[in-house]
């Protein structure tokens, strides 16, 4: 999640013990609620619009011609913020903080004919990873003439080289334009989707700082530099630029990937170098490359160093990181430690309370007395395991132990201090700026304290220490998720249990908890099958596609006219494919109404979630989840190569931000331990590869600094057309601690004719409990830099699939939830074949709210309830909602019933005034026909609520006979609460019978302050759109979302709306009384109104 500060906060206390005095703060009232960059969007026109693949694959390159894309492609200049932005168009710009630059050319022919070089007819860009080539012609030139251009930033300095050269008529001069950039004020530096379409085109006002022209000499090529903003014609500059040229090829050359599919190709020197650029000069990861770029201990940037084999900058990160970790300040003050200027919405800052106490690490390196609003913790220290599973590195650890343990303690301490084994979440992933979980358990924190625990006991046996309490605690983290968060019935684990109120579970998951759970080793293998299934049955998946319709209708081209309709045609080919191959990414959660980092189609997320499907042994489901990600931001995308943060089909932001930390650390992770399986456990002496190939491949291959890894099968393994039955491997690696090599790989057949290792025959065993395919396995002495070469050949059929269920005994059929696992056997394999179960939509129907197409106001009779209205509708957000609260340190609801952590001031007005001015005689008419009876005056509103503010439930007198009620009703909700009853209504009869009507968000159950934002695709209620009452206006709608003009997914409503539902009753019995009861923590939920329909 992008990080600020959210508001400048300072607590007037200082601590009088000397030892830590260092740490004292002082605050006053923040005067603003948030951060609203990461609110705004400039891509709302283009939501919902058609695609084309604006990139293809060439080689290593990203290819496109006559692009239309500006100042999207960054080339980075060492390891400051400095960069060179450029484009599908030979134009650029410089950033430099406060004095950025733009850089045009101009080629002056000797006719005096004048060729802006970003408007030549003709434009081939290519981006080689770190390098951008044009290939230039223009009808202007003459046919044979054509023209050069390459760019180079260099990997030490603040600079950049081009190259020009060609065919040009001679005397032809350049002229190179340095002017100041249109936007002065850049508010992510400048990066995309997060500040404005053009800022860094030439001034408006025709400001040009510097001109330079150069002839172009006899041999055809021209350098040209820029370095402190300042441009130069470089005599004999070939051999700086072939300087520049090597290094950034053996930068791009760090990581070589080889496969089948021309899209993956691309991406191992676009990873190395998008990962250098988020190495700070501080000596750690960085949030951003670009936007965002400054120093964060949390999150998966750092996951990175380890992956690509830069394991010194990951010690030296790791190194800078534990220099931030206080050791000095003991907790003195108690749970809860809650912030009163930020309406109790979170931990208060103050040294020495739970969280800013021995432990805690702070935002920046090298600085133990910063506090920040994040449990970056966590992240940080599950990349440094990964660093120990990389490195197998004792000494390192022995010195790291005292930074495990104090944070272990710290997690205890604050996030399970009922030590129930079950911990709180506080703000502790990227997807965190909204999240509050009142000191629930919640899954995703809890397991990564289980794996955190967990190889604290290993490292502790390695390093002669004491792994009892470390091996207890994991232990006690895994049985609790798996008695009290997973659902057996479902599949998979609740997002999280309530730890106040009901102690409810909430079941409707997000992606980072599957993910989360099988990424930290609690998943047994039928469990990660059935969790992942859960995302392909009820996460939005939305559609990866491109459409013809926008190819330009481009005119012949007067030069290259014959290879620009081939390009066209290129396009339609490679775009056909794509729709044919049906790709879809995911949103994070189905969750309403929006808040910002709650439900997004997030790269990192999407590619953490591929990594899930790999884990589970669901080879094909992660191959395509990570290629539809790979599809939506590298070629469909605006900038080529990009490991953006948000994706086009975002709904709240569109496409935003380049080369951010998450997703490079993350795809680091998704291709080298996901696709191609490597999974060192070098604290073990082993090397674990695992590859998640997809079947059809017959060859791919990669190279690290760790690794080599070669594999071929049927035709490329055997140099003829064959039925696959032979498999090849190849590995060399080159980790120091590891003795071993385990490889395991599915079954092609039913039978092994005969396995080799270095040719000589070798022992196979099958992998226990493999899902979906048999598995197996082959360990080997292998040390650092030792080749060895795994010849399988194949016999027997091919393997068969399950029939029905009930074809096979049930000794051999393993019932799971929506899941049935098929104990197979065939010739020498055994496996679980898993069938999935129709799974009836009883459950996930929306609860109706009802269509009022039967509505006879004739017969309509609205009940007087005066005696029971307990408050003003507009008093919902102007009280104090201060108890029940926890007793512990948490993230929580604020004080005023509205917004969260990240924006606890927010509040909003609501105005009855138009309610009430509608009112005659006591009567409120609406246009269904349905008459409800409402004060003008006075209290107007019944409200329930699990606050003490109001009653948990009321009871309101009926009588008569009715067919349906119909319920004008009001209240609030939030994302934290969506796919769960909030409330219930239950209408009894004389009989002690009832009927219930569930208040479900989003089916039936608004907030009050405004309506849900719904696209068919994240955002989707699977019902027809609610009426709702402004209270401000009087007015009745169903369709207020286009009526009131809305254009982004905030859809406040001025004044606030109440919502209208229509409640079937059975006409035949006599009515008791209706009553109202609030399930839900933190809604209030009241009723205004009940009309009858006799």
């Amino acid at each position: 999640m992008n990080r600020i500060s959210v508001f400048a906060i300072i607590f007037t206390l200082f601590i009088p013990l000397g030892s830590y005095a260092q740490y004292a703060s002082s605050s006053k009232t923040p005067k603003k609620a948030g951060d609203l960059i990461e609110s705004t969007s400039y891509n709302d026109h283009k939501r919902g619009a058609p695609r084309m693949l604006q990139y293809l694959p060439s080689g290593e390159e990203f290819v496109c011609v006559n692009g239309k894309n500006r100042y999207t492609r960054a080339l980075y200049g060492g390891h400051t913020a400095w960069r060179l932005e450029t484009g599908d168009r030979p134009i650029f710009a410089t950033y430099v903080k406060n004095d950025c630059r733009n850089i045009r050319f101009r080629l002056h022919l000797p006719d005096g004919t004048v060729t802006p070089l970003e408007e030549t007819d003709w434009c081939e860009a290519r981006y080689n990873p770190g390098t951008r080539t044009y290939a230039l012609k223009d009808k202007a030139w003459g046919e044979n003439c054509s023209l050069k251009v390459s760019v180079l930033a260099s990997l030490t300095e603040e600079m950049a080289v081009w190259e020009l050269s060609g065919e040009l008529p001679a005397g032809c001069e350049l002229e190179v334009l340095n002017s100041p950039i249109r936007r002065k004020k850049l508010s992510r530096s400048g990066d995309m989707g997060a500040d404005p379409p053009g800022c860094f085109e030439p001034a408006e006002d025709g400001t040009v700082l510097q001109i330079l022209k150069c002839r172009f000499p006899a041999d055809g090529h021209l350098y040209v530099g820029i370095s402190g903003n300042e441009l130069k014609e470089i005599r004999d500059g070939g051999v700086q630029y072939l300087a520049l040229q090597k290094a950034c090829r053996e930068l791009a050359e760090r990581i070589r990937i080889t496969t089948p599919d021309p899209y993956f190709n691309t991406l191992g020197g676009a990873l190395a170098v998008a990962a250098d650029g988020i190495w700070g000069e501080e000596g750690v990861w960085l949030h951003g490359a670009v936007g965002w770029r400054m120093p964060l201990s949390g999150w998966r940037a750092a996951y990175v160093g380890d992956v690509l084999g830069w394991h010194d900058r990951a010690r030296t990160h790791f190194d800078n990181y534990a220099a931030s970790q206080v050791t000095e300040v003991p907790n003195t003050i108690s749970h809860p430690a809650q912030d009163s200027a930020l309406a109790l919405a979170r931990s208060a800052k103050i040294w020495g309370t739970p969280q800013y106490s021995n432990g805690y690490i702070c935002r920046n390196p090298r600085r133990n007395n910063q506090m920040h609003h994040y449990d970056m913790n966590l992240c940080y220290i599950d990349e440094l395991l990964w660093h120990f599973n990389w490195t197998g590195d004792l000494e390192y650890a022995h010195r790291m132990w005292p930074l495990l343990t104090l944070h272990l303690a710290w997690e205890k301490r604050n996030f399970d201090p009922d030590n129930d084994g079950l911990y709180d979440a506080y703000a502790c992933i990227w997807a965190s700026d909204a999240l509050y979980y009142n000191s629930g358990a919640v899954t995703h924190s809890s397991a990564y304290n289980y794996r955190g625990n967990k190889l604290a006991a290993l490292i502790a046996e390695k390093i002669g220490e004491d792994p009892t309490p470390y091996r207890e605690e994991a232990d006690e983290i895994l049985k609790a998720l798996n008695t009290r968060l997973w659902l057996p019935e479902r599949g998979h684990w609740a997002e999280f249990q309530d730890f106040m109120g009901h102690r409810r579970l909430h079941e409707d998951a997000a992606v980072w908890t599957i993910y989360h759970a099988l990424d930290s080793d609690v998943a047994d293998p039928f469990q990660a099958y059935l969790a992942t299934s859960y995302i392909d049955r009820e996460i939005p998946h939305i559609p990866v596609v491109t459409s013809d319709d926008v190819l330009a209708a481009d005119a012949a081209l007067p030069v290259n006219a014959g290879p620009y309709a081939h390009w066209q045609e290129q396009l339609k080919t490679a775009g056909a494919a794509v729709n044919a191959g049906k790709y879809a990414t995911v949103a994070t959660t189905d969750w309403m109404p929006y808040s910002w980092s709650i439900n997004n189609v997030a790269f990192a997320e999407v590619m953490h979630t591929s990594l899930a499907y790999f884990q589970a042994g669901r080879r094909e489901a992660g191959f395509k989840l990570l290629k539809s990600s790979v599809l939506d931001g590298m070629y469909l995308g605006d900038s080529p190569g990009n490991f953006g943060q948000i994706s086009f089909y975002d709904a709240a932001r569109g496409e935003c931000y380049r080369d951010f930390g998450d997703p490079i650390g993350v795809a680091s992770r998704a291709l080298i331990q996901g696709l191609y399986g490597i999974l060192p456990d070098a604290l073990n002496g082993r090397l674990l590869i695992k590859p998640g190939f997809p079947e059809e491949w017959e060859y791919a291959s990669l190279h690290t600094p760790d690794i080599d890894f070669d594999f071929k099968a049927g035709e490329a393994a055997t140099g003829k057309y064959s039925s696959r039955d032979c498999s090849l491997y190849t590995v060399t690696h080159r980790l120091p601690a590891v003795r071993n090599l385990e490889l395991q790989f599915p079954a092609r057949r039913s039978a092994v004719a005969r396995l080799t290792v270095n040719g000589q025959n070798a022992a196979w065993r099958l992998v226990e409990n493999s899902v979906g395919r048999p598995m197996l396995s082959v360990s080997v002495p292998a040390a650092s830099g030792e080749e060895v070469t795994i010849n399988v050949a194949w016999e027997g059929e091919l393997l068969e699939a399950p029939a029905s269920v009930d074809a096979y005994p049930a000794t051999r059929v393993r019932k799971a939830g929506p899941v049935s696992f098929i104990a197979m056997e065939q010739g020498q394999m055994k496996w679980w074949a898993p069938v999935e179960h129709p799974v009836s939509d009883k459950g996930n129907k929306p609860v109706p709210a009802g269509d009022f197409k039967a509505v006879d106001s004739a017969r309509c009779t609205p009940v007087d309830m005066q005696k029971v209205f307990n408050a003003n509708v507009t008093d919902i957000f102007r009280n104090e909602y201060l108890s029940p609260r926890s007793p512990y340190t948490t993230l929580q609801l604020p004080k005023q019933g509205i917004g969260e952590w990240c924006h606890p001031l927010k509040t909003v007005d609501i105005d009855d005034s138009g309610l009430r001015a509608a009112v005659r005689k006591g009567l409120l008419e609406t246009k269904l026909g349905i008459p409800f009876r409402t004060p003008a005056e006075g209290h107007n509103i019944a409200f329930t609520s699990l606050w003490d503010n109001y009653p948990d439930s009321l009871q309101i007198p009926l009588q008569g006979k009715a067919s349906r009620a119909y319920l004008l009703m009001a209240g609030s909700t939030n994302h934290m609460q969506c796919h769960i009853d909030n409330g219930v209504i239950r209408v009894y009869y004389e009989d002690g019978t009832c009927d219930t009507l569930s208040l479900v968000n989003p089916d039936n159950w608004p907030p009050i302050e405004q309506i849900f934002f719904e696209d068919g695709k994240s955002f989707n209620r699977h019902a027809p759109s609610l009426y709702r009452l402004r209270l401000k206006t009087g007015e009745l709608s169903n369709n207020f979302g286009e009526e009131l003009g809305f254009t982004g997914v905030s859809r406040e409503v001025d004044g606030g709306a109440a919502v209208l539902l229509e409640m079937p009753l059975n006409a035949g019995k006599k009515l008791s009384h209706l009553v109202l009861e609030t399930l839900s923590n933190e809604v209030v939920i009241g009723i205004m109104g009940i009309t009858l329909q006799r």
